[in-house]
């Protein structure tokens, strides 16, 4: 297995996007995101990582963590590369202030649970 595919590389890019994203926005409220057109990008392309990475995960390792609804997780990067129109601002800020903290927490589970991670 390539070392960028492996389960330890992929919770750390879930890790670092999740962490980067939350710390550029520490501060802002609600509707100053969402006015930022940088930032609502930013957003995006995490959220399109953390997918990306979610989906290359083995299944015995998301099968470690059932309450994440990994299929949404998985599913809401097709939607932000194809459908993007979609996504409304209530959606993406939910995303960022409810689901990637509870994500964040469950892939610190996670690294604990796969040898080669100094979590």
């Amino acid at each position: 297995m390539s070392s960028t595919k492996s389960p330890v590389v992929r919770l750390l890019h879930i890790r670092h996007d999740i962490e980067a994203m939350i710390a550029s926005v520490d501060g802002m409220a609600d509707q100053e995101i969402v006015a930022s057109h940088i930032h609502r990008r930013a957003l995006e392309r995490s959220i399109e990582i953390v997918s990306e990475a979610a989906k290359a995960l083995p299944d015995w390792l998301r099968e470690t963590e059932p309450k994440i609804p990994w299929k949404d997780i998985i599913g809401i990067g097709n939607l932000l590369r194809h459908e993007y129109y979609r996504i409304d601002d209530t959606t993406m800020l939910s995303i960022l202030r409810i689901h990637l903290p509870t994500l964040l927490d469950a892939v610190g589970r996670m690294e604990r649970r796969v040898p080669g991670t100094s979590a």
